[in-house]
């Protein structure tokens, strides 16, 4: 498998890609030339290939490509988690990544680094969001920067540290992005959505709830 260059953005992807992962430029035989796209062109990261291989497919309504979640939901459990709920739904997203791939990836540790490999993670989401037609009218690397800078904020002293429960904004439009690629793969009338609490999600919420406020106020109490 050879490699041809975006005429749009320069990238350098798949010469089998119907269309560039970084910009979402359709792609065919007599545009891998183009005079722009060599000019522009820069070296393809190895996980860019791993995208334009992953076979979307191969998904079925029993195996969505990334993991459902709804909006209200996902906001609501990261709140009230301090932002561990932002980690579980980047693992989850890891695993199905990894099963579509094939690469060997440790869905653990990128999780557990979220605010190193969002970069990656976005970028994929993305590529699968633009591949499944799902139209996109954000910057992934500009969402990950967001997200890695507000995760540092914690290290802040004072109530300042509250700024790192802005975690969850940028994520909020790769999430949605994710739910829309999983609504072209789910069967009709079923229930994929993941939109309905459980006990453990009202425990979690209630228990969790009630330490963030408290967190929150202690910040403003004086020593």
């Amino acid at each position: 498998m050879g490699l041809q260059a975006c005429p749009d953005c320069g990238h350098r992807i798949s010469d089998r890609a119907m269309f560039c992962v970084q910009c979402g430029c359709p792609l065919g035989p007599e545009q891998a030339n183009h005079p722009q796209a060599i000019q522009n062109a820069s070296s393809a990261a190895t996980e860019d290939i791993a995208i334009q291989q992953t076979d979307l497919r191969a998904f079925s309504s029993s195996r969505l490509p990334l993991f459902p979640v709804a909006t209200h939901k996902f906001i609501v459990l990261s709140i009230c988690t301090l932002g561990i709920y932002e980690l579980y739904w980047c693992y989850q997203n890891w695993k199905r990544i990894k099963a579509a791939s094939g690469q060997r990836l440790r869905p653990f540790w990128r999780a557990f680094f979220a605010p190193l490999w969002g970069f990656s993670l976005f970028r994929r989401i993305r590529a699968l969001a633009v591949s499944s037609g799902v139209p996109i009218n954000w910057s992934s690397n500009t969402l990950a920067v967001f997200y890695f800078f507000l995760n540092m904020a914690w290290r802040l002293p004072g109530p300042w540290w509250l700024i790192s429960l802005g975690t969850l904004i940028p994520m909020i439009p790769i999430q949605q992005a994710a739910q829309r690629v999983n609504e072209r793969f789910a069967a009709p009338n079923t229930d994929w959505k993941n939109d309905k609490y459980s006990t453990a999600n009202v425990v979690i919420i209630v228990l969790g709830g009630l330490f963030v406020v408290m967190a929150v106020i202690g910040s403003f109490i004086p020593e």
